[in-house]
């Protein structure tokens, strides 16, 4: 498939790359030569520097054969005004990251076919969706949804008075507890590896397991976990993501008290907040945090637009006892270190981004798509043809690419988790996760 990025940013070098290493021919156009070329240097890919909403420059990329354009720069009217060429030239699929929210609002004058848009992604929208599901499952350091919630992956980190500590996988539970989750991944400081049963869990590892929304109780009980609920609530920064989460979290009756530190800013958010507290403080000073309520917070959000505030303050917030602590990191680098150094769970805009896209894009009969934070893997949802070639084996003699697993099946309205001796029916929906390695011949082998 031919696809023009639009925007070398963090999300677009992020998508030029899975893109990439996924085989697709990719041209990614950006406004700034520096840029350009060091994406030159690093990824063999093409690279036009130039205005990506001109006609010219969208010709010199190839728009005319083009299958596919994501405009994810961070100006809107670029993203839209080059999807509207795209359409033009007969793209069949666009795709544009927006901002601002009159864009996709129900009570827009434009609708996407009038900016010859397919697919419009509002990435602050995805990272304040994903904070309130985690907030929801307060034990967990992310969580993804299959199914509307009927199948759970979710990652818990291993403490050190884990009662499943050093324990091999095969030894988890009892044999009909083993028919209600499988670990299907382990992150072990910057590696990941998908495990077999002879693994053992050690302290600060992030297991990623998935289970049955009605099992997550019992799971979590044998990691040593309790779920609680979350009734007061601090969020640390007022911008899009902050206000959009304390909306949500108003909804729900929950206690929010919001900190901004932009003085401005705080009266604005006030106005169009119902039922939050807003105070107008600087979120890493300890003294000014205990001063708004923290030591009453069972949990903090940090979303400002600065990973290293977002960081400090969650620390602090964990070392004075606060339940659950959320950061909202950009730099990729950081993410494998945040579980180690006591972070709950983080957030990640590209992520969140890339997830939306990523959906879209996939072909065969997938489903949907998602990535992990500080983990790199993917959990696929595929359905199983009819006439799918591997309708009617055993798992274990599928000969899935190496670091792959089938991790849930959905056959009607029953979850299976699966094993070796397990048969894939036709019609049913299995949920695949991959390691990046793995993923281009998972989707060859299970596309028709």
């Amino acid at each position: 498939m031919k696809i023009i990025i639009i925007g070398a940013g963090e999300v677009g070098l992020n998508l030029a790359t899975r893109l990439s290493q996924d085989r697709h021919d990719v041209v990614i156009i950006d406004i700034d030569s520096e840029r350009c070329k060091k994406i030159e240097e690093t990824l063999d890919i093409s690279v036009i520097q130039g205005n990506g909403s001109s006609q010219n420059t969208l010709r010199e990329a190839g728009i005319e054969s083009a299958d596919m354009l994501i405009a994810a720069t961070t100006v809107d009217e670029v993203n839209i005004l080059a999807c509207m060429i795209a359409s033009k030239f007969g793209v069949k699929r666009k795709i544009a990251r927006v901002r601002n929210t009159e864009y996709y609002s129900k009570t827009s004058v434009l609708t996407m076919k009038d900016l010859g848009v397919d697919l419009l992604i509002y990435p602050e929208d995805e990272v304040a969706e994903e904070i309130n599901r985690l907030l929801m499952r307060s034990i967990a350091s992310e969580i993804v949804e299959f199914e509307d919630g009927r199948i759970l992956m979710v990652g818990i980190k291993i403490d050190a008075d884990s009662p499943i500590l050093n324990t091999q996988l095969k030894n988890l539970g009892t044999p009909e507890q083993r028919k209600n989750f499988r670990i299907v991944a382990i992150s072990k400081g910057n590696t990941t590896i998908v495990p077999n049963g002879n693994e053992y869990i050690n302290k600060n590892d992030q297991v990623f397991v998935v289970t049955k929304r009605e099992s997550l109780e019992e799971l979590l009980a044998m990691t040593g976990k309790q779920d609680k609920t979350l009734k007061r609530i601090m969020i640390l920064g007022g911008g899009k993501i902050g206000r959009s989460l304390a909306k949500m979290l108003e909804e729900k009756d929950i206690q929010v008290t919001v900190l901004e530190s932009d003085k401005e800013k705080s009266l604005q958010i006030a106005s169009t907040l119902k039922k939050s507290v807003v105070f107008n403080v600087d979120g890493t000073e300890i003294d000014l945090l205990a001063k708004e309520g923290i030591l009453n917070m069972d949990a903090l959000v940090a979303v400002t637009s600065d990973d290293e505030t977002n960081i400090i303050s969650c620390l602090l917030a964990k070392h004075i006892g606060v339940q659950k602590v959320i950061a909202l990191v950009n730099k990729m680098v950081y993410l494998p270190l945040m579980p180690v150094i006591g972070i709950d769970a983080t957030v990640n805009v590209r992520l969140a981004t890339a997830n939306a896209i990523l959906r879209f894009i996939r072909r065969g009969d997938i489903l949907s798509v998602a990535t992990f934070h500080g983990v790199d893997a993917e959990a696929i949802e595929l359905k199983v043809s009819k006439e799918g070639k591997f309708t009617g084996k055993r798992l274990k003699d599928l000969r899935l690419p190496e670091g792959s697993l089938i991790a849930a099946i959905l056959r009607k309205d029953e979850v299976l988790i699966p094993y070796g001796d397990s048969i894939i029916e036709p019609g049913d929906k299995i949920i695949v996760f991959a390691l990046p390695q793995a993923i281009h011949a998972i989707e060859d082998k299970f596309s028709n």
